[in-house]
């Protein structure tokens, strides 16, 4: 393995990077590479058995060693013109002329060089295929040159008798024949490849094209829930609100008739409503937030008029198990640039969290400013002495449908992710700090200007 690396490494510092890049063309060169190492070796063993049957050498012989002997060049020259194609142009037309050159004078249709003939074609089309004329141009003029010279010579030249070429022949064809061999085994490799990766190709379009298609039936699905839901939103809404006020009216009448057991059913009716509202309300949220279709408006807030509204709202809701409410405000709050409505929608969530998962303790709402060294931002935290979160439950909390206490305490498990997906809106975040049995600690920072959100917007 060691030996393959150093041989590899070794071919391919004749390849430019240029030729790196693409597989096929690397594979290209470094068969290049290989081959005109190796192949001139197969013309030694030919010309020099010519050589020790001929009496004398004159400038036939030596002009197919200068060619044949050119080849160990074209490593070189692959590496210095930084191309393939002007290295395999000149090896196509050597490697053409050497075998109608020595054909014509060493035996003519029985010579030994013919077969480098069919091989230099190969060798062309390998290495121009997307210049095929230019192939057929060179094995023209060549055929042409060849055919030529017979008619006029009257023949071939007997420069060294057939019966002598036999054993040059043998290793000629045999050389031939190793050389074919090599590039018909990568040829045929590359062609596998190939097909494997068309095979590939058309199980990615299949897939793309199911791809599509349940794209489209997504949307068709997700466009019909969009629209079922604006229906439902009303439908659901003005019953439910039409129970809660008249439960309240009815209240109001049984207080005043101090009928007690009345009253307190009439309130359980009203809880239900508001809770089952609550519901509702998630529900028919979630998928605006998804869909990037929450409007948003900037506006100044001032904190301690929406703290304390936000306050009167929920202080029933918190106080319904028992608990204590508690507004702390540290320092001046002032006013910040955010959505007065998105805001209250976040914290009457929390709070209503904080009140379900909470009996008989206590809940805070606390405000105050931080600076850091960018900007300075609103801080926010609702914290609770109720049962608190599992610490293997808080990573999923603020997904869709997650509930750490679904079993007991019921709810639809948006209002959370609901809540994050708001503050985001409002550039800001939500983050918890929890002990299980010990309370729960949201905390939601929100910049005093938002800009990235009202630059969207």
């Amino acid at each position: 393995m060691a030996f393959n690396d150093r041989l590899i490494r070794a071919v391919d510092w004749f390849i430019p990077a240029e030729l790196q890049k693409s597989t096929a063309a690397h594979w290209r060169a470094r068969i290049f590479v290989i081959s005109h190492f190796l192949g001139p070796f197969s013309a030694v063993a030919a010309l020099g058995y010519l050589y020790r049957v001929q009496a004398s050498h004159d400038w036939i012989f030596w002009t197919l060693c200068a060619l044949c002997g050119s080849f160990w060049t074209l490593p070189i020259a692959l590496k210095l013109t930084r191309d393939l194609f002007r290295p395999a142009l000149y090896s196509f037309c050597a490697l053409t002329i050497i075998s109608v050159f020595g054909s014509y004078f060493y035996g003519g249709v029985n010579s030994p060089f013919l077969p480098w003939f069919l091989t230099a074609q190969m060798l062309g089309f390998f290495y121009l295929s997307d210049r095929p004329m230019l192939v057929l141009s060179v094995i023209g003029a060549s055929l042409a040159a060849f055919t030529t010279a017979y008619v006029l010579s009257g023949g071939f030249p007997e420069r060294v008798p057939l019966g002598e070429l036999a054993t040059v022949g043998v290793i000629s064809i045999c050389a031939a024949t190793l050389y074919s061999s090599m590039m018909a085994i990568y040829y045929a490799s590359v062609m596998v490849a190939q097909s494997t990766l068309q095979e590939e190709i058309r199980n990615h379009l299949d897939t793309a094209a199911k791809l599509r298609v349940a794209k489209h039936e997504a949307e068709r699905a997700n466009e019909a829930k969009a629209i079922f839901l604006a229906k439902m939103s009303h439908q659901l809404r003005t019953p439910l609100n039409a129970i809660i006020g008249y439960s309240e009216i009815l209240i109001e009448d049984s207080e005043a008739s101090a009928d007690a057991v009345d009253a307190e059913e009439l309130r359980s009716i009203n809880k239900a409503g508001r809770h089952l509202l609550s519901l509702v309300s998630d529900v028919l949220h979630m998928p605006k937030i998804d869909s990037d279709d929450v409007e948003v408006r900037l506006s100044p807030v001032n904190l301690d008029n929406c703290l304390e509204e936000v306050y009167a709202t929920c202080r029933n809701l918190v106080s319904t198990n028992g608990n204590t409410f508690a507004l702390e405000k540290h320092g001046e709050l002032g006013t910040i640039q955010t959505d007065e409505i998105r805001l209250r929608q976040i914290l009457i969530n929390l709070l209503g969290n904080a009140g379900k998962f909470t009996q008989s303790g206590t809940v805070t709402l606390r405000a105050q400013r931080e600076k850091d060294i960018d900007r300075e931002q609103l801080v926010i935290s609702v914290q609770d002495t109720g049962i608190g979160i599992p610490s293997d439950a808080i990573p999923k909390l603020f997904k869709n449908f997650n509930q750490a206490h679904s079993n007991s305490y019921g709810g639809t498990g948006l209002g959370l992710a609901v809540s994050q997906k708001l503050a985001q809106l409002l550039d800001g975040e939500i983050s918890v700090e929890s002990r299980q049995n010990r309370g729960s600690d949201f905390t939601l920072r929100l910049p005093v200007r938002a800009q990235a959100v009202a630059a969207a917007a």
